[in-house]
């Protein structure tokens, strides 16, 4: 599959500004192409715009390839993919300048063109780029490496040694990733194992005392927590239920308390809003006069306006009317002017115009005729020069053929037969590979030799390393032996530990429960006791207070009675029948008199009593009930007491506390040793693994050496036997040519060919001269005959022109009677008609000016006038209005409503605050009533709600303690079942993982000191120094070849000397060139091999400039040879002598300042 390029399109690339297209088919079509222009012009820019195409990118590596004088980039590159069938391609790209002035893409697509028709293949950039890349298989290194050879690089890779030779082979042949690249990775992934292995051994460590055992202790302690849980929600539940009951009843005692005062604060601002609301309403009457008052007042301040400007317009008018009759009558003079004089002058500017024109056309005669007065002289003495210089070159052509009919006949005599010099070639190239067979055996003998030398060695190695292996493994075991004991002995673990501290925790808490339920118990006997002795106090106190009240009532009615009958018998008269007794006769010295302060006094003294005895039974019922609840209390504490059962009363608190010291002390010396056993542990297994890979590696090395010695021993055979069968056919040819030394006659052969050589390049030289002579007199002679012609119509020429100035004078006087000073003419006359124009327009501005004004002014009074009456008219209806409605709103003058005046703003928040005042107050008195029909008569006292909300959050707490117990068991149970899981999966990663790491050392030994790289490269190098050998012969004629040492050095053989060996340093320039041009080719051609659709074309970017003219003929002619249908050879070059011998040339003309960019031609020869 080759690549071939068909076009290229580049605008506003570096120094292209326009538009400028390049036709591969064309420029191609000899095979052999050149790109030439000035430095900077552009030329190295052609394959930039490819690379921009393909790639998105320059391999310059330039951030600024955007024209200066251009905002975008556009290129277009087609090409052809030959496969069994043919595929053609279009990849468009276009880039912008962002804000910071550097290039990015904007749009791209690919498509094919195979068939005529555009068929897009993929968009974006992204995409763009890796369908380029897999249509050519190369990345922009590789396809700038192919395509772009610059000989430079070359020539040093040719002679370079040691180190900076290895470093330009990893580049070219893209093998950092087999060196330093691979080095890298390797020792990160030995460090990232290494670090998870550190990881998984730590990771380990943290599952000491995972076991079924631990899993079942902590079950047993779960379900002890969950009985204990469930108990203490119990008696929060009947807490809660209390405390809900009686929150409810508090927050209403509150909340009433809170409304009451409010209440209190709203009625103290009643006054303040009654004078507030009479303002509001004085401010309403107010707004309903305020636009009368407006509007009267509008009216008097524009009659006041109107009667000064209606003065002011009558003086004006008077003045206007006098400067109307004056301007009226300066433009009847401008006028008069204007239409008598004015037509005379524009009739002689226009002759004096016509004149001018003349005298130009004549001046421009005058010139012409002086013009062609000197050039007929100048081709005169052209004419004599070039008759001169063709006499001059017949001479030198005549002496031209002789010498190249001499040079002709030294030729054919140098001339050999060519069976006898491929005869001779073929001894020569046998011979050298006779020596080299020979240098090939013995070398591989040495070899074979250093290899079983080496393969003792090895042996001996290996023995050493598995008793110390075996050794190592001993004392693993022994370590490992310890550990497990270790490990059988365990007192136990944290959990164990936590479990001692909880129980210890609870016992001690327990206690302190058991000593304050004690002291409650004591502390409510104490009250009962003391209140006992209280209420029997209260109760005496009580029946005596009854007694007495009882005994005030009877005397109360005692009382009563008698003060009753004593009103009855003041009543009576004597004889009157009493309605009592039925007697008539009345004994009213019988009556007692009773006072009725007396009775008054009773019934005060029997209030208080009663009074007295109502805080007597509250106190009483007070203490009765404080003594129930305190019985209440002692009965709930015992049981308090009793469910703590008799368990934690057996172990002491310090006992519990000194088995805990002495289990943790035991734990951390386990502790101790078990991290310096596994500490060992791990140090043991890295020696070990450490002599397992030196052992792994020794026998590797070995396996390797036994199948390098068996491959030698198949070279050695083979090269023995080639040897054999070279030393027979060289035999033969000495025979055949009847020569011994090969050597010496190829040498002899190379100088008689250097020599014909010469004398051909010779021949060649002066057949060009002579070419170039015949050329130079055919040209003289040709330019006699043209200059002749052109002689004849110049002089016709100037006849002509002679009669013509004549003419144009003639005409000129008859327009003006003169032909000088004409402008001058012209100027006074244009000067009378401006003049006159500017006169007739000013007047006539002015005279429209000033009618225009007047009559303004003149309607402005009237108007005025007019206003005036219609304004005093609405002033008399406006007052009487304004009287009336002042009457209706009780108001006295005009000032009254003025000051009565409130702001919209104010007024609106004087009656927000009214209103809100009686909703405020309406809401308190509507929740005050509302929460005391809820509370219905109910109380409950600070204490008692302080009480209840203690015993809540007691309660509360008991149960957050328990859960949080709870919570802890079931998350250690949970890790402990996760760890489990966890600790096998961690077990099976770790064998992974020491699996791999010993995988990993035995590679990081075999790649130190990239010796798998110098394998790689000499390995390609061999390859490549074949093909630029055959390459080298092609371009050269068989007279140097390409080779590569032992130790990878190129060596040059000069078949011209009998094919010896030269160093790359000892060759000439030229020789050079040719040998760096045909390494260059292979270099190509072998990174080619990496991509899927190789180039038929490839650049050399300069590098002739320092050749002489002979080096150069011997580069011109190899390049000459070596191109060919499959392989496009491009010269990117400013030399002048070889651009003479490229056949077809892409000419770069170089941007110019004001004239546009560069620009391309194709040229051929």
């Amino acid at each position: 599959m080759i690549v071939r390029p068909i076009k290229l399109t580049i605008k506003g690339l570096n120094s292209f500004i326009e538009e400028q297209t390049v036709d591969f088919d064309k420029l191609t079509s000899r095979g052999l192409f050149g790109i030439f222009g000035p430095t900077g012009s552009g030329k190295s820019t052609i394959l930039d715009g490819i690379t921009l195409a393909l790639y998105g990118d320059v391999s310059r590596k330039s951030s600024n390839y955007i024209n200066t004088n251009c905002d975008k980039l556009n290129v277009s590159f087609e090409f052809q993919i030959s496969t069994s069938e043919v595929k053609k391609y279009k990849v468009v790209r276009s880039f912008k300048r962002n804000k910071s002035g550097n290039p990015v893409s904007d749009k791209c697509k690919v498509i094919d063109i195979t068939d005529g028709l555009e068929n897009v293949l993929t968009e974006g950039v992204t995409n763009v780029n890796t369908e380029c890349k897999k249509i050519i298989g190369l990345s922009l290194e590789d396809f700038t490496r192919t395509v772009v050879l610059p000989q430079g690089k070359f020539s040093e890779f040719l002679k370079l040694e040691g180190k900076p030779r290895r470093e330009m082979l990893e580049r070219l042949f893209n093998l950092e990733q087999y060196g330093d690249n691979l080095s890298v990775k390797l020792s990160r992934e030995i460090k990232k194992e290494k670090t998870q292995n550190d990881i998984l051994s730590g990771q380990l460590m943290g599952y000491e005392g995972i076991s079924e055992e631990k899993k079942k202790e902590k079950e047993e302690a779960l379900k002890e927590n969950e009985l204990a849980l469930n108990i203490a929600n119990k008696q929060l539940k009947e807490s809660e239920k209390s405390f809900k009951e009686n929150q409810e009843l508090w927050n209403w005692q509150l909340e009433i308390e809170s409304y009451k005062t409010k209440e209190k604060q709203l009625v103290s601002k009643g006054e303040e809003i009654e004078l507030e609301k009479k303002k509001v309403k004085m401010a309403e009457a107010a707004d309903k006069v305020k636009p009368y008052v407006l509007s009267y007042r509008d009216t008097l301040k524009n009659i006041s306006v109107t009667e000064e400007n209606l003065s002011e317009y009558k003086i004006k008018l008077e003045v206007l009317k006098a400067e109307k009759e004056k301007a009226e009558e300066r433009y009847i003079l401008a006028r008069n002017k204007k239409d008598k004089e004015l037509p005379k002058l524009k009739l002689e500017e226009q002759k004096v115009l016509d004149a001018l024109e003349d005298k130009k056309a004549l001046e421009i005669l005058i010139k012409d005729i002086n013009e062609l007065e000197n050039r007929v002289k100048e081709l005169q003495l052209e004419e004599e020069k070039h008759i001169k210089e063709a006499k001059v070159l017949e001479g030198r052509v005549e002496k031209g053929n002789e010498k190249i009919s001499l040079t002709e006949n030294e030729v054919d005599k140098l001339n050999l037969d060519s069976k006898f010099k491929e005869k001779v070639q073929e001894g020569l190239l046998t011979t050298k590979e006779f020596n080299n067979l020979t240098l090939i055996v013995n070398n591989t003998k040495d070899k074979i030799k250093v290899l079983k030398e080496e393969s003792l060695v090895e042996v001996n190695d290996k023995e050493t390393l598995t008793c110390k292996l075996n050794e190592k493994v001993k004392e693993l075991l022994d370590n490992e032996k310890a550990y497990e004991e270790l490990i059988k002995n365990c007192p136990g673990d944290q959990n164990d530990l936590l479990r001692l501290q909880t129980e210890y925790s609870q016992s001690k808490e327990k206690w302190n429960e058991f000593n304050r339920y004690n002291d409650e118990i004591v502390k409510c006997q104490e009250y009962i006791n003391k209140s006992a002795k209280e209420l029997d106090g209260f109760k005496a106190e009580k029946e005596s207070l009854e007694k007495n009240i009882e005994k005030r009532k009877s005397n109360m009615r005692e009382y009563e009675i008698e003060n009753l009958a004593h009103s009855l018998r003041e009543a009576l008269n004597n004889g009157e029948v009493c309605p009592v007794c039925g007697s008539i006769d009345h004994h009213k010295e019988n009556i007692k008199s009773i006072q009725v302060q007396d009775i008054d006094t009773l019934e005060r003294e029997i209030k208080v009593k009663e009074q007295q005895l109502k805080s007597l039974e509250a106190n009483i019922s007070k203490i009765e009930a404080n003594q129930e609840s305190s019985n209440n209390n002692i009965k709930d504490l015992r049981g308090k007491i009793k469910s703590l059962g008799e368990e934690f009363k057996k172990v002491s608190v310090e006992e519990l506390e000194r088995k805990i010291n002495e289990f943790a002390n035991k734990l951390n010396k386990y502790i101790a040793n078990k991290e310096e056993l596994e500490k060992s542990n791990k140090i043991l297994k890295d020696k070990k693994y450490d002599v397992e890979g030196k052992l792994k590696a020794t026998e590797a090395k070995l396996l390797a050496n036994e199948k390098q010695l068996i491959v030698l021993e198949k070279e050695y055979n083979k090269s023995n036997e080639d040897l054999q069968n070279i030393t027979e056919k060289l035999n033969i040819l000495r025979a055949e040519t009847n020569v011994d030394d090969f050597i010496t006659k190829s040498n002899e052969i190379v100088e008689i060919e250097k020599k014909k050589s010469g004398l051909e390049n010779d021949l060649k030289k002066y057949r060009k001269l002579l070419e170039d002579l015949i050329k130079d007199k055919d040209d003289h002679q040709q330019k006699v005959s043209s200059l002749r012609e052109i002689l004849v119509k110049e002089k016709s020429t100037l006849e002509s022109k002679n009669s013509n100035k004549n003419d144009k004078i003639q005409q000129i006087v008859s327009k003006v009677g003169k032909i000088d000073n004409l402008e001058e003419l012209l100027n006074s006359i244009i000067s009378e008609i401006k003049a006159i124009e500017s006169e007739f327009e000013l007047s006539e501005k002015n005279k429209d000016m000033k009618d225009k004004v007047f009559q303004e002014c003149n309607e402005k009074l009237i108007s005025l006038s007019s206003t005036l009456s219609e304004l005093l008219k609405r002033k008399d209806i406006e007052k009487i209005k304004l009287d009336s409605v002042l009457l209706e709103q009780n108001f006295e003058t005009i000032d009254d409503v003025m000051n009565n005046i409130i702001e919209n703003d104010v007024m609106k928040v004087l009656k927000e605050k009214i209103e809100k005042y009686n909703d405020d107050l309406s809401k308190v008195r509507g929740a005050i009533e509302s929460v005391a029909k809820k509370i219905s008569g109910r109380n409950i006292t600070e204490e008692e709600w302080i009480r209840l909300q203690e015993e809540k959050e007691s309660k509360e707490k008991e149960v957050q303690v328990l859960s949080e117990i709870k919570i802890k068991i079931e998350e250690e149970l949970k890790v402990i079942e996760n760890k489990m899981l966890e600790l096998k999966d961690l077990l099976k990663q770790k064998a992974e993982l020491d699996h791999k790491l010993a995988l990993l050392n035995d590679l990081d030994k075999l790649f130190k000191g990239k010796k798998f790289v110098e394998f790689v490269a000499a390995t390609r190098l061999k390859y490549v120094s074949i093909e630029a050998s055959n390459r080298l012969k092609e371009i050269t004629n068989g007279n140097y070849g390409l080779e590569v040492d032992e130790d990878g050095k190129f060596i040059i053989r000069d078949y011209k000397n009998g094919g010896a060996a030269r160093d790359a340093s000892t060759l000439s320039g030229g020789e050079t060139f040719l040998a760096s041009l045909a390494l260059a080719l292979a270099l190509s051609s072998e990174i080619q091999l990496k991509g899927t659709a190789p180039l038929e074309l490839f650049f050399l970017d300069e590098g002739f400039g320092t050749l002489d003219d002979n080096l150069l003929e011997v580069v011109m002619g190899s390049l000459e040879r070596i191109h060919n249908d499959k392989l496009k050879v491009g010269i990117i070059s400013h030399v002048e002598s070889i651009k003479n011998r490229i056949p077809v040339k892409l000419l770069i003309t170089p941007a110019e300042s004001g004239k546009g960019g560069s620009k391309v031609k194709i040229e051929l020869s």
